[in-house]
């Protein structure tokens, strides 16, 4: 029978504490918790080299904003516009003509997939979301008809507050910054849905139902965020790329609406 064993505050109260025998259950619950597993995801890659040939891999990776960006702007079924006609994101191959909003056509060079989960874990504090921008939100047949986007598409902005606030003809803002309930939805998932991105040979901004959407550049300071380790790893997505300089001139700024309403370029 195990005797109570007294302790003494130092106002008098008496408390009684009981010693508890030991267990391999105590000891196994003493242990300190284990580490945090890190999250990685599946990245799908496809692009075609110098010599015009097609290759394609399919790598594990951490699941980092700064490499899930580069893979999620145009939801499955988005039709982009191709010298063959629009064609859906997910038919696209590395290759084909895309046409501009400038007006010129540039060969696709890469195109990069993965698969949003829902309620999936990522190191992000708010779940991956989709973007639904209806029909004529942004003017007649802009879009002509509802198109939806991934977490990382970015839209031309061409409102006169920007001007005046950028100094600049334009700038491309996150679809997300455009949320309103009625002309930009955002949509929570509900079943797994893959997701694309894609990169030429340099910075474009591509038509998307009619929307001017932006091509794949990770912006002039990405290189700043990341270790030399984790930056190796990023620049083996892109194959057709030997540094970071290879993404070449971000073609119009890019920003984001701050709390204060005031804009940052990123």
């Amino acid at each position: 029978m195990q005797t109570p064993k007294t302790l003494r505050t130092a106002t008098a109260a008496t408390v009684t504490q009981r010693h508890k025998p030991w267990t391999v259950l105590s000891a196994m619950n003493a242990r300190p918790t284990s580490r945090p597993v890190a999250l990685t995801r599946r990245y799908e890659v496809s692009w075609i080299d110098e010599d015009g040939q097609f290759e394609s891999f399919m790598r594990i990776a951490p699941a980092i904003p700064v490499f899930e960006e580069a893979f999620s702007a145009f939801a499955h079924g988005a039709l982009i516009a191709t010298t063959e006609g629009p064609v859906a994101v997910e038919d696209l191959e590395p290759g084909m003509g895309i046409e501009t909003a400038a007006g010129t056509v540039e060969t696709l060079r890469w195109l990069g997939a993965i698969t949003l989960i829902p309620d999936a874990p990522n190191a992000d504090e708010a779940p991956a979301r989709l973007y639904r921008v209806t029909a004529d939100a942004f003017g007649l047949a802009r879009p002509g008809a509802d198109v939806t986007l991934g977490p990382a598409a970015r839209l031309m902005n061409r409102d006169p507050t920007i001007r005046n606030a950028l100094g600049c003809e334009a700038a491309l803002a996150p679809v997300a910054s455009f949320v309103d309930g009625v002309n930009v939805v955002e949509i929570n998932l509900v079943s797994p849905v893959r997701v694309y991105h894609l990169a030429f040979d340099g910075h474009h901004v591509i038509r998307t139902g009619g929307l001017e959407v932006e091509s794949y550049h990770p912006g002039p300071d990405a290189h700043y965020s990341m270790s030399r380790e984790m930056r190796d790893v990023f620049l083996s997505f892109f194959p057709h790329i030997a540094t970071m300089q290879g993404f070449g001139r971000v073609l119009w700024p890019r920003f984001e609406e701050q709390a204060d309403g005031e804009y940052e370029i990123v």
